[in-house]
C-alpha cells in the first residue's frame, strides 16, 4: 500500500465499552443465513442500528469509529463487513480480541488498538490515522498519539481490499509479499 494511502482521515463516531459485534455492530440473530454472502447494503443498513438508529443515514464514507474496551467482542465475519459496507474507513479501539482484528483485516478494514483513545476524542471530531507509522492525530487539537504501525504485509492486504483479493493477486504474481 502506498504510504499516502495508508493515511486515513475522517469524522469520529464514538462508542463506549463492550459494543458487541453480534448485537451492537450488527444484529447477527436477524441475518438470514450464517454464510459469508450477506448483502453489503443490508449490512450497511444494519450497522449500529441498535445503538444509533439513524447511523446508516448519517455516516459519511471515510468516517472512523472510535470504540472502548472489548469492542466487537464477540463477532462473526458480518460485523467488520457491516462497518466496511457502511463506509467506515477504520476503527480505533481501546481493546478488542485478535479474532475481530483478523476478521476486519480479511474484510479490508483496519482496526487499530490505542488504549486511552476514548478519553481523548469526542463524537464528530476529526481523526487522522497513519497506518504505516502508527500516528493518530486528533486534527481538532493537534494531539498525536502513537500505536503500533501496520506491517507492510498488512498494508498490502488492505490495499488489495481484503484477504481474498490479496490472495488472488498473490497467486497471479502481482504482490511482493
Amino acid at each position: 500500500m502506498p504510504v499516502a494511502d495508508a493515511v486515513l482521515r475522517g469524522g469520529v463516531w464514538k462508542f463506549g465499552d463492550w459494543v458487541s459485534g453480534d448485537d451492537g455492530i450488527v444484529r447477527f440473530s436477524e441475518l438470514r443465513n450464517f454464510g459469508d454472502d450477506h448483502d453489503p447494503a443490508e449490512l450497511a443498513r444494519m450497522c449500529f442500528a441498535t445503538l444509533v438508529p439513524d447511523f446508516a443515514a448519517k455516516v459519511t464514507p471515510g468516517d472512523i469509529v472510535v470504540g472502548g474496551r472489548g469492542f466487537g467482542i464477540p463477532s462473526h465475519p458480518p460485523a467488520p463487513r457491516a462497518l466496511k459496507a457502511a463506509g467506515i474507513a477504520a476503527a480505533v479501539v481501546e481493546s478488542t480480541d485478535s479474532a475481530f482484528i483478523r476478521r476486519s483485516l480479511n474484510a479490508g478494514l483496519p482496526v487499530v488498538t490505542c488504549p486511552g483513545i476514548t478519553a481523548r476524542v469526542e463524537q464528530g471530531q476529526e481523526l487522522s490515522v497513519d497506518l504505516s507509522t502508527g500516528d493518530l492525530t486528533i486534527v481538532d487539537s493537534g494531539e498525536v498519539l502513537t500505536t503500533k504501525p501496520f506491517s507492510p504485509a498488512m498494508l498490502e492486504v488492505l490495499d488489495s481490499g481484503g484477504l481474498v483479493p490479496y490472495l488472488e493477486r498473490y497467486l497471479a504474481g502481482e504482490t511482493s509479499a
